[in-house]
């Protein structure tokens, strides 16, 4: 292993993680012994390069891990919040007024598109900032097979137990038509109050709960004028 530090003290990159050394910390100091009123110089350790690659993917390992424990919608709603963030301060320098939602929509090139005054500014930052609207996209579709597993299980619940019966085609319709719709939304996203939000989850969620008592956030009503206005 290549030397941590020229110092009277020796650490390996395992000990100075568990002891909670972070990998963006380029040197530390460490005081000697000295005799009262006399000034003592600093021992600094400094960590090499190879030390500082390893203690980094030591941690983006333990990430992995960690996020790994996380359920699916836990994994979505925090790498949509990262995003949300992100998104926030960006579009902040544009000073976009955050009173009113910004839709954005992302076709399956990755091209995002929106409207508004502040139109060209947005559509302007991801394009010079493709990672942005990759991410935005991959969002969108992991919401959007959120919103699909959704009208599946809605599906399961209506179609009832004898196949073939009216119920079950009756369910199986509104299912097909529900799919479509949630195709439709699916590159369609909101910065609201900043958080992101996808139309297609927003649809579907909205006809999983149509009196609102399960929904957080938005009224009942208003997603569903919201998802009607959409779908227009």
């Amino acid at each position: 292993m290549n030397a941590i530090a020229t110092s009277s003290n020796s650490y390996s990159a395992a000990s100075l993680l568990q002891s909670g050394f972070k990998p963006d910390a380029a040197a530390t100091a460490v005081k000697a012994d000295a005799a009262p009123g006399a000034t003592a110089p600093a021992d600094t350790v400094e960590l090499s390069d190879h030390a500082k690659a390893m203690l980094a993917k030591a941690q983006a390992d333990a990430q992995a891990v960690a996020d790994l424990k996380m359920s699916f919608d836990e994994r979505l709603q925090k790498r949509s919040d990262a995003l949300a963030d992100k998104l926030t301060k960006a579009f902040s320098d544009f000073h976009v007024n955050f009173d009113d939602s910004v839709r954005l929509q992302v076709d399956k090139f990755g091209n995002v598109t929106t409207e508004g005054p502040w139109k060209k500014k947005i559509e302007k930052y991801f394009a010079d900032n493709p990672e942005v609207a990759k991410e935005l996209k991959a969002v969108a579709g992991l919401n959007a097979l959120k919103a699909a597993s959704t009208a599946l299980d809605l599906y399961n619940k209506e179609k009832g137990e004898t196949a073939g019966s009216k119920q079950q085609q009756a369910a199986w319709s509104k299912y097909n038509v529900r799919s479509i719709n949630i195709q439709t939304l699916s590159g369609v996203m909101s910065l609201t109050d900043g958080k992101l939000r996808s139309a297609a989850v927003d649809y579907i969620d909205a006809i999983a709960d149509p009196t609102g008592a399960e929904a957080s956030g938005a009224d009942a009503a208003e997603k569903q004028r919201d998802v009607a206005h959409r779908l227009a």
